[in-house]
């Protein structure tokens, strides 16, 4: 073999090496690039996932933002019946006060008061 020969069987060597190598690369950048599709798509179901539970849970706290307002509302019509009974309550006790005051003005004869 003489120099020519060496020279040609180094660069067929190289020139398979460099074929395969990039070969190689395509095939890992494919399996990679699979891969990375079915991680997106995984995530992808798994953001609907958690969208459709954030929507259940937002449904959930407005409902019972809605049951709150409704016991607010009762709370509130109820305190305003309390406070006019006690209102009422309170005319009548400052009148029956009058009427004992007056009485007790009759029954032993003072004027003071």
């Amino acid at each position: 073999m003489d120099d020519a020969q060496t020279w040609t069987l180094i660069g067929g060597f190289i020139a398979v090496v460099s074929i395969m190598f990039t070969m190689l690369l395509r095939l890992v950048d494919a399996k990679i690039g699979g891969l990375e599709s079915r991680f997106d798509s995984r995530f992808d179901t798994i953001d609907h996932r958690f969208a459709a539970m954030d929507e259940k849970s937002e449904a959930r706290f407005q409902s019972m933002e809605a049951r709150f307002g409704a016991m607010d509302a009762k709370f509130d019509s109820m305190r305003t019946e309390l406070n006019t009974r006690f209102d009422v309550v309170d005319r009548r006790l400052d009148h029956l006060d009058g009427d004992v005051q007056a009485l007790t003005r009759h029954v032993f004869h003072r004027e003071d008061g």
